[in-house]
Formats: C-alpha cells, structure tokens, sequence
C-alpha cells in the first residue's frame, strides 16, 4: 500500500474509519410487513468526520482537506463505490437516526424498536466480524407526520486485527411483540458504510 513519508502524523492518518449513508431502506422477507414499511422510514446522519474517503473500481483513496495521503487497491462491488465521511481507529463515532412515520393521515402510531448492528463488510459484500456491540432504543409512539431523531454513537477499535476496507452499520427497525423469533416483527432494514484502512498501521 503506497504512503508518503510522514512519520506518526501519517501512521495516525493511516488507521481511519470513514462512514456514509448507503441506498433507500428494504424490506427484511422475515417480517413481511410491506405496508407499514412504505409508512417509515430511517435517516441515518454521521457527525463531525476528520476527512472524505473515495472508492471506485480502483480502490480506495483518503483524503483530508482535499490531500489524497493514502489508497488501497481493495475494490468491492459497484454500489459501495463512492464519497464517504472519515473517522479514526481508537475514537468514537457519533451518529444519529431519524425515524419518520411518513403516512399522511390516521390515528396509528408506531411504536418499535431500532438496532443498530456494526460489521465489517467483506470484498463479496457479505457482512464479517463484528465490529461494535448493537445499540438498541425503544420508541413508544411515532404519529402520522412525526419524526424523531435517535443519538447514537459506536467506539471503533484500535485492534490490529480489524481488517482494511468498508464496515457496515444495519439499522433494523423491529415491532415489540415479535415473539420467539426475532426477525418475525422485522419491518426493514437500512444500510451505512464506513472504511477503514489497516489499523495496525497507528502507533
């Protein structure tokens, strides 16, 4: 992996995680809750980055303050090509969720419960090792017409371990009353991406 000659400033650059919201939600086949999923819907905001980060069919480039430091010729499939916020390794990622029960009218108001689930995402685009331990919040009643914004915030490891490249945050929205089955009162699912080069890489 090619990086300019930097000393510790540039092995500090060299463990980053960088994060963006990625495509519209989708509907989880275990819940098969079609219609109420059309009614809410999950934005995911990532606060404060240190840089952008750009991958393509090339690789991967970071950049801070528009100076590219380092790539990586790890490439994965098209659609997690793009520009995405960057964090460091050994710090913490604040996030937040906002949910929007988006039917115009009537008197049914949601209550559910949201997870956000962090792993790394593997060159095939399957999900790999658990990144951060799930964060859960309970919301008692989202009305017709209302949002709410849910604060959440992941650690991301100084493990020598993690693997370079992209990690994924699934954000799950759930009924309370799925029973024994957990997927069973699945409503969707939405996608963020974060990318982190090698961690081993920080002093």
């Amino acid at each position: 992996m090619p990086i300019l000659d930097q000393g510790v400033f540039m092995k500090r650059f060299l463990a980053l995680l960088c994060v963006s919201a990625l495509a519209p939600a989708f509907v989880a086949a275990a819940g098969l809750h079609n219609g109420e999923a059309a009614k809410i819907t999950a934005q995911v905001s990532f606060l404060s980055p240190a840089g952008e980060t750009f991958t393509d069919a090339s690789g991967i480039r970071y950049t801070m303050n528009g100076w590219t430091f380092s790539s990586e010729p790890k490439v994965y499939p098209a659609q997690y090509w793009g520009r995405f916020p960057l964090y460091f390794t050994g710090s913490t990622m604040n996030f937040s969720v906002t949910l929007s029960n988006t039917a115009a009218k009537g008197n049914k108001s949601f209550k559910v419960r949201v997870e956000a689930v962090h792993n790394v995402l593997e060159t095939s685009g399957a999900p790999g090792m658990t990144l951060a331990p799930t964060q859960t919040w309970v919301v008692e009643s989202l009305a017709p017409g209302e949002s709410k914004t849910l604060q959440g915030s992941a650690y991301i490891p100084d493990n020598p371990n993690l693997p370079s490249g992209l990690d994924l945050t699934k954000i799950r929205i759930l009924h309370l009353n799925e029973g024994a089955n957990p997927d069973a009162g699945l409503i969707k699912e939405q996608l963020a991406v974060w990318c982190p080069p090698p961690a081993n890489k920080k002093p």
